[in-house]
């Protein structure tokens, strides 16, 4: 096997698999015909490279994958709605990443008035309750919002679970010392909305911790989905790079207080394949962004 050979081919067909994905993306589909020739003439001069054997594995394996059954675009809306029902029981790799460093990032909530903002099934309103925070989320899913008020009942914790959207929080000026937001501004044209209101309804000195897909994810073609068997339903995605999250908490009033980047490796060796980690592994799977309103912002000091 030819290590250099096989590296420059690969190299090549992830580059011009990137190029012709943007360009679906920018519906640029009458430039598209020459990354595609290039592919299919860089996938054929890998394939002799290839024990038949391997090619037989392959197919078995794409068979079962996304590529092999329809895909359907969903709304954020339609999407969680469908997916309510068993969002808790799938294995999910990116909150495998991305949730110890956010309950780290929140830190100690004891006593604390907390929002859980886009709550969905209440992931992180239930924790914060149970660590003893007086805890609201708010989520635009009324199908989410019921699993969330089941679990919470079921486990005796008060918490106030309401329907709300990101952008026109229904709080009170000032209301809350925390907040968290989940896995949520990927599915947002506009980040800045989300992030006023988010500064508005936080007490000066107040802390946000966001989680999101890292923009890397979205570039290479990972989506929000959920499979079920007669197709892959897919969320409706944006793509922000790191800079825009940035720039839309600065633009409303906070200070950023710490940034990671959680990427594939053995910690999810209890959810994925050893194959599946060397597939992915160093790969940025999760962003976590923690933040602090500043005294004043913008908007009040016009």
């Amino acid at each position: 096997m030819d290590r250099n050979m096989i590296t420059t081919l690969v190299d090549g067909i992830f580059s011009k698999a990137l190029q012709a994905r943007r360009m679906l993306e920018r519906d640029a589909t009458e430039m598209i015909s020459l990354p595609l020739a290039e592919l299919a003439i860089l996938g054929r001069k890998l394939e002799p490279m290839i024990a038949p054997e391997a090619l037989e594995r392959a197919a078995a394996s794409l068979a079962q994958q996304r590529w092999q059954v329809p895909t359907v675009e969903l709304s954020r809306r339609e999407g969680y709605a469908k997916w309510a029902g068993d969002y808790d029981d799938e294995v999910n790799p990116l909150i495998a990443m991305e949730e110890p460093a956010t309950l780290e990032a929140l830190g100690d909530v004891a006593g604390k008035d907390v929002l859980d903002a886009a709550c969905g099934t209440g992931r992180y309103a239930i924790r914060l309750a149970q660590a003893g925070a007086r805890v609201c989320g708010v989520d635009a899913s009324e199908a989410m919002l019921a699993v969330a008020r089941r679990k919470r009942d079921e486990l005796g914790l008060v918490a106030d679970l309401g329907k709300g959207e990101l952008t026109s929080l229904p709080f009170a000026d000032e209301s809350f010392d925390v907040a968290v937001c989940a896995l949520t501004f990927c599915h947002l044209p506009d980040l800045r909305p989300a992030t006023a209101e988010l500064a508005r309804v936080l007490r000066p000195g107040g802390r946000l911790v966001i989680s999101d897909f890292h923009p890397f994810c979205l570039l290479i073609g990972w989506r929000t989905c959920l499979r079920r068997p007669e197709a892959t339903y897919m969320v409706e995605n944006y793509l922000h790079l790191v800079q825009d999250y940035v720039a839309a908490l600065l633009d409303s009033g906070f200070t950023l207080t710490g940034v990671r980047e959680e990427v594939v490796d053995e910690r999810l060796g209890a959810i994925m394949s050893g194959e599946a980690i060397e597939r992915f592994r160093g790969w940025p799977g999760a962003l976590i962004i923690a933040a602090r309103r500043e005294q004043t912002t913008e908007t009040e000091d016009a």
